[in-house]
C-alpha cells in the first residue's frame, strides 16, 4: 500500500471520531429545541384566549420565527457543552468527568430554561407581556417569594406537573441518542491532516454558534423587538419565549438622547413643565384622599359596560362623580402605576423607574408639592413593608409618612387576624385602619391609599367566604369582597368631620384578569356576561390598559360623565388645577380640566410605544409610525389605517416623538423635578 492510501485511510478514523461529537451535539441542541417548542405550545394552550384568533397557518408561522429567538438562548445557555463537543481532541473527551459535566450541565441548564418559560406561560395573563429581568429583582426585593410559591404551586399544580414530566423526557432523550456509546480511537497516520481538518471545522462550527447566538446575520444582535418583523405587537410575546427576553433585559439599557425636534418645540406640542394662570388667593385648601384600587379593570364595571357587573358600590359612585369613561392605565404593574399617578412618571421602558437606573433621580410628587401648601401627607398600604419598594418610593416622593403591614401589626389589638398569609392586611381591615387615621390628621391632608386584596391568590376572609362565593372567574370574586369593603370604607369616612371638604380621587393601578370566551361562557347570570366586541376590545393593546378613573368631591358639583381620552399621569396635573395651584411643576400628563390640552394616553408595549386618542391608537417603535387602529370599529385591530388616515398618524407621531424625546432627556440629565 502505498504511503499516500495510508495516509488517507489513516486519517478517516479521526475525521469519522470528531465528527460522531459533532453528530451528538446536533441530536443535544435538538432537545433543547423541542423543550422549547413544548414551552411556547404550553403557553399558547394556557393563554389561547388571547390569540384565538389566529388561524393554525398563523400559528406554525409564529412558531417557526420563534426557533430563531430560541436559537439565541440556547446557544448562548448552552455555550459550555457546544465548545466541549467541537473542541478538537481525543481520547480526553471519553473522560467520565468529561462527559458527566456536559451532561448536567445541559440537562440542569435547559430545565431551568423550560422552568422559567412554562411558569411565565401561566404569570402572562396579569402582565399581557413575557416577563423580563425585573422578575428577578422583584423576587430579590421582598420575602413574597417564600409565602407564594407554595400556594402558586397548589393554584397551578400543572404547571410543576408539566414541567417534571418534560425534565424526564429530556433526561430520556439524552441518554437514548447516547446509547451507541464509541469508544476512543487511536489516531495514526499524518496527525497534520488530522490536526488540520479539526481546526477547521472548529473555527466553522465556532463561526456558526457566534451566529446562532446573535440570532443571524443581521448587522446587530437580535433583540426584542425585532418580534415585530414577524408579528403584531400583540403576537410579539408568542414569538419570543421568557428567557430571551430575560436575558436581553439582564442590564439594562440606558437611554439614549432623541432628538426628533427642539425641546422647546416639544415643550409646546406636548408640555411637560406646567403652570396655570391662577392668583396666589385662589387656592383651595381641600384634603385629597387618592383611591389606587389593585386589578380593577374597566371591564369589571357594570355601569362602564351596561351590564350587572362585580363592583356595584363603585358603580353607585360613578352616577355622582366626575366619571371618565375613556381613561387607561399607562403600564401593566403596580410598580408602575403608583409613581405615574403620584408623581406623573409614566413607565415607558421595559424596566419599571423605581428598578431602573434612574431610580435615583430627583423626583417631585403630589406629596412634596401639597407639603409646600401645609399639607400633611401620608402613604398608605397594606401589604408588607418594603413590597415592591412602595416604602422606599413614599420616602423619596416626600411623603410625611408610609403606614402598611407593619403599622397596622404595632397599632391595632386584632393584630394579625386580618393578615391573609401571603401580601398582608385585608382590605375590609386596611381601609378602616385608613378611615381611623385620617380622622386624626390636620387638615389639610394628601393621602394616597393602595388596595391589595383583588390579586392572586384570590382569596378573602373567612368571615365573608359565604357572602362572596367562589366565582368561574376567581378574580371576579376578590374584586366583589374589596369593592365592599371601599363601600365599608365611604360609610364610616362619611360621618367625619372633613369628609365633604375632601376630593376623592379614585383609579385603578393596572387592569387586572381579562375574561375569556370559554369563561365568558360559562358564567351562569346572563346579565353578567360581557358581548362580542367587549371580549374583543378588552384583549387589544388598547382596552387591556382600560380602567375605571373618576373624581368624587361630595362637598361640591363635580359630577358627569367625560368621554375625553386620560391616562393616569393626568391625575397630577388635574389634582392640582382643581385646586388652583400655581406653580411651576413637571409630570407627563395634562388636566382634565384644561379643554384645549391634547388628551391622550401611552403606553410601552412589548417593545412599541403607544399612544391612544379617541378612537384611535398607533403603535411606534421609536423611528416610525407601525400601525394605526380604529378602536370602536375594529376590536379585533386587524386593519392597518396608517396609509389611509395619514393626517390622523402623523399627529399622533408627533405627539409620542414629543413624549419620548422628553422622558429620555428628563431621566438621562436628572430633571424630573425643578
Amino acid at each position: 500500500m502505498s504511503d499516500t492510501r495510508k495516509n488517507l485511510f489513516n486519517f478517516a478514523p479521526a475525521v469519522k471520531d470528531y465528527n460522531y461529537h459533532i453528530i451528538l451535539l446536533v441530536k443535544r441542541l435538538a432537545i433543547a429545541f423541542l423543550l422549547f417548542f413544548f414551552g411556547r405550545l404550553f403557553f399558547l394552550l394556557l393563554n389561547l384566549s388571547h390569540f384565538s384568533y389566529l388561524g393554525i397557518y398563523d400559528t406554525l408561522r409564529l412558531f417557526i420565527f420563534g426557533m430563531r429567538f430560541d436559537m439565541s438562548v440556547i446557544v448562548y445557555s448552552n455555550l459550555p457543552v457546544i465548545i466541549l463537543h467541537i473542541i478538537p481532541g481525543g481520547k480526553f473527551k471519553y473522560n467520565k468527568w468529561y462527559q458527566g459535566f456536559v451532561k448536567y450541565y445541559f440537562l440542569v441548564v435547559n430545565s431551568l430554561l423550560l422552568l422559567i418559560n412554562l411558569s411565565d406561560a401561566r404569570f402572562f395573563d396579569f402582565t399581557l407581556k413575557r416577563s423580563t429581568a425585573f422578575m428577578l429583582t422583584f423576587l430579590r426585593t421582598g420575602d413574597e417569594l417564600t409565602r407564594l410559591v407554595p400556594q402558586f404551586i397548589v393554584d397551578y399544580w400543572y404547571v410543576p406537573v408539566t414541567w417534571l414530566v418534560l425534565t424526564a423526557l429530556a433526561w430520556y432523550l439524552y441518554s437514548f441518542s447516547d446509547k451507541k456509546h464509541k469508544q476512543p480511537v487511536t489516531i495514526t497516520g499524518n496527525k497534520l491532516k488530522n490536526i488540520s481538518y479539526q481546526a477547521i471545522a472548529f473555527l466553522i462550527l465556532s463561526a456558526l454558534s457566534v451566529v446562532g447566538a446573535r440570532g443571524g446575520m443581521q448587522p446587530k444582535p437580535l433583540a426584542i423587538l425585532n418580534a415585530s418583523q414577524y408579528s403584531s405587537a400583540k403576537d410579539a410575546p408568542l414569538v419570543l419565549n421568557t428567557p430571551f427576553t430575560v436575558m436581553k433585559t439582564l442590564k439594562y439599557k440606558s437611554f439614549v438622547l432623541k432628538e426628533y425636534y427642539p425641546l422647546d418645540e416639544c415643550q409646546k406640542i406636548y408640555p411637560t413643565l406646567h403652570q396655570y394662570d391662577y392668583s396666589d388667593t385662589s387656592f383651595k385648601k381641600i384634603n385629597i384622599v387618592i383611591l389606587v384600587l389593585e386589578s380593577f379593570s374597566r371591564e369589571y364595571s357594570g355601569y362602564l359596560n351596561h351590564y350587572k357587573g362585580y363592583t356595584p358600590f363603585l358603580d353607585s359612585l360613578m352616577q355622582h362623580s366626575l366619571l371618565f369613561t375613556h381613561a387607561f392605565s399607562n403600564g401593566l404593574r403596580s410598580i408602575d402605576g403608583i409613581p405615574c399617578i403620584a408623581s406623573g412618571i409614566p413607565g415607558l421602558m421595559e424596566d419599571p423607574f423605581l428598578f431602573s437606573d434612574y431610580n435615583t433621580d430627583n423626583i417631585s410628587s403630589l406629596a412634596n408639592i401639597l407639603k409646600e401648601k401645609g399639607y400633611q401627607t401620608a402613604f398608605f398600604h397594606g401589604g408588607n413593608n418594603g413590597t415592591m419598594n412602595f416604602d422606599a418610593y413614599a420616602k423619596m416622593a416626600g411623603f410625611d409618612a408610609y403606614y402598611g403591614h407593619t403599622e397596622y401589626k404595632n397599632e391595632e389589638d386584632d393584630g394579625e387576624k386580618n393578615y391573609d398569609g401571603y401580601w398582608g392586611i385585608y382590605d375590609h381591615a386596611f381601609l378602616q385602619y385608613l378611615a381611623g387615621k385620617l380622622n386624626t390628621f390636620k387638615q389639610p391632608f394628601f393621602v394616597l391609599e393602595f388596595t391589595l386584596s383583588s390579586h392572586n391568590p384570590y382569596k378573602v376572609p373567612e368571615e365573608y367566604e359565604d357572602k362572596f362565593p367562589k366565582t368561574i372567574v376567581k378574580i371576579h370574586r376578590v374584586v366583589q369582597y374589596s369593592d365592599f369593603a371601599l363601600k365599608q370604607f365611604f360609610k364610616t369616612v362619611s360621618t367625619m368631620p372633613w369628609f365633604k371638604n375632601t376630593l376623592f380621587v379614585i383609579s385603578a393601578d393596572h387592569p387586572g384578569h381579562s375574561i375569556s370566551v370559554a369563561e365568558n361562557s360559562q358564567i351562569h347570570d346572563e346579565h353578567k356576561k360581557l358581548n362580542d366586541y367587549q371580549l374583543k376590545y378588552y384583549k387589544n393593546t388598547v382596552g387591556r390598559f382600560a380602567i375605571p378613573i373618576l373624581f368624587y368631591f361630595p362637598g361640591d358639583s363635580l359630577q358627569g360623565k367625560e368621554s375625553i381620552t386620560i391616562q393616569q399621569s393626568d391625575i397630577l396635573p388635574s389634582v392640582l388645577d382643581y385646586l388652583g395651584y400655581n406653580r411651576t411643576f413637571i409630570a407627563f400628563g395634562n388636566s382634565v380640566f384644561n379643554d384645549n390640552a391634547n388628551h391622550v394616553a401611552f403606553e410601552y408595549v412589548n417593545g412599541y410605544y403607544q399612544i391612544i386618542q379617541g378612537d384611535y391608537s398607533l403603535l411606534f417603535d421609536g423611528n416610525s409610525s407601525v400601525v394605526l387602529y380604529n378602536n370602536k370599529k375594529d376590536p379585533d385591530h386587524e386593519v392597518n389605517l396608517i396609509d389611509e388616515k395619514k393626517e390622523i398618524a402623523n399627529k399622533l407621531e408627533t405627539l409620542i416623538k414629543a413624549v419620548v424625546e422628553q422622558y429620555n432627556y428628563r431621566l438621562i440629565k436628572n430633571k424630573l423635578s425643578l
